[in-house]
Parts: structure tokens; C-alpha cells; sequence
């Protein structure tokens, strides 16, 4: 069984430590990001990587510039003014991409606007068509209704019993089953 490390002031626990890499079952697969969600997360791990080395370099030199004085201070001062510069770029990176959002956003709003227009258009021709189509189909029904009762009244008066008939004894049988329960 392997021991613990001993844990001690002397060394820093931060997320940057490189003894303490992420978790890399944390981290979204690379496939399931999208274009703006891929290119975000260069931008944040360039700007990382800025920070880091930033880091890195503030501690060696100041290591270096109890021991050489002013040469260090000076490269400090250029390792900080480079560091500015990648900081800028990134931040300059992520402007431009928040930017290209929120253009794209605009433009599917303006699409998905012009398609509801062009569907509640459509919606009300179907509607008008369907409604015009059952008057149609209602005043055909009717003539071929009066056309019959006036070709066979008998026929029409005898069906017209059956059914009344018929409705009757249906409605005695349930009202005679809803008393059972």
C-alpha cells in the first residue's frame, strides 16, 4: 500500500500546482462542445498558461534578482510587459468572440422570426381552406339530404322511426344498468 505524501506549508496547494493536475473525468469531451465553446476554452487556457508562466517567471526572477539586482529587475519588467502583451491578445480574443456570438444570435433571431411569420401565414391559408371546404361539404350534404327526402319519403319517415326506436331502447337498457350500481 502506498503512503500519503506528508503535507506541509512549504508547498502550495493550488489548482495551477502542476503536482495536482485536474481531474480529466471533470473536463467535456472535446466532440460534444460546440465551435464558440471550443474556441472559449482555448482562449481560457491560453490566458491559463499566460497566468502560469507569469507565475512561474515572477518566482524564478525573483530568485534571480536577489542574486543579480538590477539584471533581473530588468527581465522581470520584460518577462511582465510579454506577459501583458499574451494577456491583451487573449482578452482582445475573447472580445472578439463574444462579438461573433452575439452577431450569430442576432441572425438566428432574425431567422426564426421570418420562418413563425412565414408558419402563422401558412396556418391561416390552411385554416381559411379547411373552413371553406366543410361549407362546401355542408351544403352538399344538405341538398343530398332534402334531394333523398323528397325521392323517398317513406323510406326516410320508416328510418326515421328506427332510429327513434332504437334510441329509446338504448336509453331505457342504461338508465336500467346505471340503477344496478
Amino acid at each position: 500500500m502506498a503512503e500519503t505524501l506528508p503535507r506541509s506549508s512549504d508547498i502550495p496547494n493550488f489548482d495551477t500546482y502542476p503536482a495536482n493536475p485536474p481531474d480529466s473525468g471533470s473536463l467535456a469531451p472535446e466532440q460534444n462542445k460546440s465551435a464558440l465553446e471550443q474556441r472559449a476554452s482555448q482562449v481560457g487556457a491560453a490566458m491559463g498558461k499566460v497566468v502560469v508562466m507569469l507565475r512561474k517567471s515572477q518566482d524564478r526572477l525573483k530568485d534571480m534578482a536577489s542574486e543579480k539586482g538590477e539584471e533581473a529587475s530588468t527581465r522581470l519588467n520584460d518577462l511582465t510587459e510579454t506577459a501583458k502583451g499574451k494577456a491583451q491578445d487573449a482578452a482582445a480574443q475573447v472580445q472578439e468572440l463574444a462579438d461573433a456570438a452575439k452577431v450569430k444570435t442576432q441572425e438566428w433571431t432574425r431567422t426564426a422570426s421570418v420562418r413563425a411569420d412565414e408558419l402563422r401565414h401558412l396556418a391561416a391559408e390552411k385554416a381559411s381552406e379547411l373552413r371553406s371546404r366543410a361549407r362546401v361539404n355542408y351544403y352538399r350534404a344538405r341538398l343530398r339530404a332534402n334531394q333523398i327526402s323528397r325521392d323517398y319519403p317513406i323510406h326516410v319517415v320508416l328510418a326515421a322511426g328506427a332510429v327513434g326506436l332504437l334510441l329509446g331502447a338504448g336509453m331505457r337498457i342504461w338508465r336500467a344498468s346505471n340503477r344496478e350500481y
